[in-house]
């Protein structure tokens, strides 16, 4: 097959949307198929083009393999509403306008939403291919971004549903990472028979190191005792202000050798660092955002990872991705995610959950494994054996190929 994929954020950009389209087009690609990544130019977070990326208005190459266009799109540091409308939209036209350079037919165009625009791109894509449409969502956009505060005009909402309700209309075939979001698609009035479940993994190996934290501590100037990481996005959506709360907490009861490090950037970061600074805490560690293999590093040198989402029904639709990636580096996890999140922890064995936001039962949880090495490295253990066995990238990749070829080959 030859199979067009539209994707907003791909490498060299890092994330869980990188990492998702990277090894579905790695697989389809090793499985024989003629597969081409459409991105943007990488210009994440900073809102300026990376080294390398600046000249023209198409770059095509390739990453590890995989042939890619990268196209331009209007970036810059405003990252207010306007300015991410305009980013969004720069992408779907200049994406639509890479198809035009393609020669010869394709047989699908696969769309991974959000931005929910990347999805008008592979609308449009699939009709001037003549190709079939396959639209991934990840996330319920717009509904999330109401819940979110970042989308309250009225106009813009009912504008972003209909856009929505468009494209789930005209997908010959919708792909969800959880059941709910199944769920939601289908209260919508969208066809069942059309919306299969794809679900996020990881890649086992990328993420365990066979080292010693304690040479990894070493490396990254980290301090002994007990270290508790979150390493990732820093925004609204994670709730993470309860970490600094259990922080305090800790601090307060003299508990000395707990640390909690924060691995990432995000609009959250400013006001999290401040928290901090007015409450002179000792015990709370920020480092920004680094490589994949960098991050790999703080979480192997870490005793426990922290997977949380803030305190809202919706999120309890949700499978985070690094859900996956933690189990993968074989630490336990602590997870504030209700509904199938919490439920594939319960099974994996892999870490204790606790409800979102919830300070007091954050330090109750650590605690507890802190003061019980055997069942860390039992939780680890079984984590990862877990997510080896039914949540590899490759399997999932697999499962979408064989989709996508019972249904239109």
């Amino acid at each position: 097959m030859r199979i067009l994929f539209f994707s907003q954020y791909y490498f060299p950009e890092t994330g869980a949307t990188s990492n998702r389209v990277y090894s579905m087009a790695k697989t389809f690609q090793d499985e024989g198929h003629d597969v081409r990544v459409i991105a943007e130019k990488p210009n994440h977070p900073e809102g300026v083009f990376h080294k390398g990326y600046r000249k023209g208005v198409f770059i095509d190459g390739e990453y590890n393999g995989v042939p890619v266009t990268w196209c331009w799109v209007k970036t810059g540091p405003d990252k207010g509403f306007l300015g991410r409308i305009l980013f969004y939209i720069s992408y779907m036209v200049m994406a639509v306008g890479a198809v035009f350079r393609l020669k010869g037919r394709y047989d699908v165009v696969l769309a991974t939403s959000p931005p929910l625009f990347v999805g008008l791109s592979g609308w449009a894509a699939a009709r001037i291919k003549r190709a079939r449409f396959v639209f991934d969502v990840r996330d319920l956009w717009p509904e999330v971004a109401v819940k979110m505060g970042e989308l309250n005009n009225p106009k813009a909402i009912r504008l972003a549903e209909s856009i929505e309700r468009f494209l789930y209309r005209k997908a010959d075939l919708i792909t969800v990472v959880t059941e709910s979001f199944r769920e939601s698609i289908i209260e919508k009035g969208i066809e069942g028979d059309r919306i299969e479940m794809v679900t996020n993994g990881t890649e086992p190996d990328a993420f365990y190191l066979n080292e010693k934290p304690e040479g990894l501590r070493q490396k990254w100037n980290l301090p002994s005792g007990f270290i508790v990481s979150f390493v990732g996005n820093l925004g609204l959506a994670q709730g993470l202000d309860h970490i600094i709360e259990a922080a305090q907490s800790l601090q307060n009861d003299a508990v000395e050798d707990v640390f909690f490090l924060f691995v990432g950037d995000g609009p959250r970061k400013a006001g999290l660092v401040e928290k901090v600074v007015l409450s002179r805490l000792r015990n709370v560690i920020f480092r920004d955002r680094v490589s994949l293999p960098e991050a790999v590093e703080y979480m192997n040198a870490s005793d426990l990872l922290l997977v949380s989402l803030a305190n809202d029904p919706i999120y309890n639709k949700f499978i985070p991705s690094k859900l996956f990636d933690a189990m993968a580096a074989s630490k336990p996890v602590l997870l504030s995610v209700d509904g199938e999140s919490r439920r594939i922890l319960d099974e994996s064995g892999g870490g204790i959950w606790y409800p979102a936001e919830d300070a007091s039962k954050l330090k109750e949880a650590l605690l507890d494994l802190k003061n019980d090495a055997a069942s860390c490295a039992l939780m680890g253990q079984k984590g990862r054996e877990f997510v080896k066995r039914h949540y590899t990238r490759r399997a999932q990749a697999l499962k979408m190929l064989s989709m996508i070829d019972k249904r239109f080959m």
